[in-house]
């Protein structure tokens, strides 16, 4: 197994939206504060008052774009994750499941260990 020295990289092809922005750091914020492990449940009210939206289906529709930007997969080169290299990796923000009132949401180790330790252009810490 080869080790690579950890290079910061420019890993997002294109800037979050200033909405994106808010969602992800406030799940972000939420998984941090809940200090779980695995999926957490995030009621939908919380995101259209976190947004500034209205109860609505495009609301909904809404909320769905915002989160497929954020989960656009990031590829990093040279990536080093509990002990196993690999050349290129790409890794997404998260694994999430729209219910009745809640969007249940499993935050990626893996893109959390590449925003901190791989990102030049870092947005959640």
């Amino acid at each position: 197994m080869n080790t690579y020295p950890i290079v910061k990289q420019n890993l997002l092809l294109e800037p979050l939206s200033s909405s994106a922005l808010k969602l992800v750091r406030g799940i972000y914020n939420t998984y941090v504060s809940n200090d779980e492990e695995g999926a957490i449940d995030i009621k939908i009210s919380n995101f259209f008052k976190l947004l500034n939206l209205k109860d609505s289906k495009e609301s909904m529709y809404y909320i769905q774009d915002l989160l497929e930007e954020i989960n656009e997969p990031i590829a990093v080169r040279n990536f080093e994750f509990r002990g196993i290299t690999t050349q290129l990796k790409f890794v997404q923000f998260c694994i999430y499941k729209i219910k009745t009132d809640v969007i249940s949401i499993e935050v990626s180790e893996e893109y959390l260990h590449a925003q901190s330790e791989y990102m030049l252009d870092s947005f959640l810490f």
